[in-house]
């Protein structure tokens, strides 16, 4: 974690990565994003069980991975708008969950569904959306997450709140909706303990335990692929 702190070289030159065909820089930003291996999927979880933990701590009767929230797609043999046919896991009414973490009453309104994801500007598709703001990346994968499948409308359409939660690999920082998030758990939080005055400080604790744990995840993957 110091290391990629203080941008010191994990080895003299580049190499191949063990994991993937791509090249394994010497400073480590490949391990970020790299494909191969199970630290993207690792990544991910423990973030959400953290967030998961804290909506509970909340009183916001939260559920991990809840199924049945979007209607079903077409039966097996029927087409995609861009053409792309489907099979039958897709066609399952459980095949699409929007919530990562599924929160009954947000706001004292509709359910609203979290839905993690982390991203990088390192990634090569990326580097020139990185160039143009410190927020441009987390943006830019909001709109993507929203629109892709169509659903943050689908949600809308079932009466729940669709929340892109996006985190940037590198520093740890939070995407806008994630932000207002926090700001309100840490409002709710307090509610729930009756310490209005350390609404602030729990958000703040909250996200520093969210940036501890990625900076984990990104030094393990870092360490799987130089040997350490």
């Amino acid at each position: 974690m110091l290391r990629r702190r203080l941008r010191l070289a994990f080895s003299d030159q580049d190499q191949e990565c063990p994991r993937c065909d791509g090249v394994l820089d010497r400073y480590g930003d490949h391990a970020l994003v790299c494909c191969g291996g199970d630290h993207r999927v690792r990544r991910h979880n423990l973030l959400r069980n953290l967030v998961y933990h804290a909506a509970s701590a909340a009183n916001l009767n939260p559920e991990l991975e809840k199924p049945g929230l979007l209607p079903h797609r077409p039966v097996f043999g029927s087409l995609y708008e861009n053409g792309k046919s489907i099979g039958e896991h897709d066609a399952s009414p459980s095949a699409r969950r929007p919530a990562d973490v599924y929160i009954p009453r947000w706001r004292a309104g509709p359910p609203a569904a979290w839905d993690f994801a982390v991203t990088s500007g390192l990634r090569m598709d990326a580097l020139g959306d990185s160039l143009m703001g410190p927020e441009t990346i987390t943006t830019k994968y909001e709109d993507f997450k929203e629109h892709y499948q169509d659903t943050k409308q689908q949600c809308s359409d079932q009466g729940i709140t669709f929340i892109p939660m996006v985190m940037e690999a590198v520093g740890g920082g939070w995407g806008k909706s994630a932000r207002c998030v926090w700001s309100e758990l840490a409002k709710t939080s307090a509610l729930a303990t009756g310490e209005l005055e350390t609404s602030t400080s729990c958000a703040v604790m909250l996200q520093q335990r969210l940036q501890m744990t990625l900076h984990r995840v990104n030094a393990r993957s870092c360490l799987q692929r130089f040997g350490g």
